[in-house]
């Protein structure tokens, strides 16, 4: 996430940064990711990497829903589902949840279109009638 103190910011994800080489190399290695996604090739990712997460909004636990956008990566790695391994991605915004992100990677460039620049973040509804505990 932006930070007010750091002056170089990401051309690709308004991230801020301390030196103008980081901010570069925060759009080099976005760009890398994405230009894979669209060929449509699974990369590897890194903690520190941006994706993009989609929109999970639930009627009867509305405190989970999540606003998607773009996210830093906290952690990857592989596990089984369906049988075979498949690569699952934690990130900063949703510490609680791991993704698929062989799915996910399908998906960015319709996320980067619906979501552009914006940042991912929960935004929970407390209302009674969408939490039935």
């Amino acid at each position: 996430m932006p930070d007010a103190a750091a002056n170089y910011i990401c051309a690709e994800t308004d991230r801020s940064f301390g030196t103008s080489e980081e901010a570069q190399a925060s759009a080099a290695r976005f760009r890398e990711i994405q230009a894979e996604c669209d060929g449509g090739r699974i990369p590897e990712l890194r903690k520190g990497d941006i994706i993009y997460l989609d929109t999970d909004l639930y009627v009867s636990h509305g405190v989970d829903d999540f606003r998607g956008g773009l996210a830093e990566v906290a952690a990857f790695g592989m596990d089984i589902s369906a049988g075979k391994p498949t690569p699952f991605v934690k990130v900063v915004q949703l510490m609680d949840t791991w993704h698929n992100w062989q799915i996910l990677a399908e998906q960015q460039s319709k996320l980067r279109a619906k979501f552009g620049k914006s940042w991912s973040h929960p935004d929970p509804d407390y209302r009674p009638e969408f939490n039935e505990w």
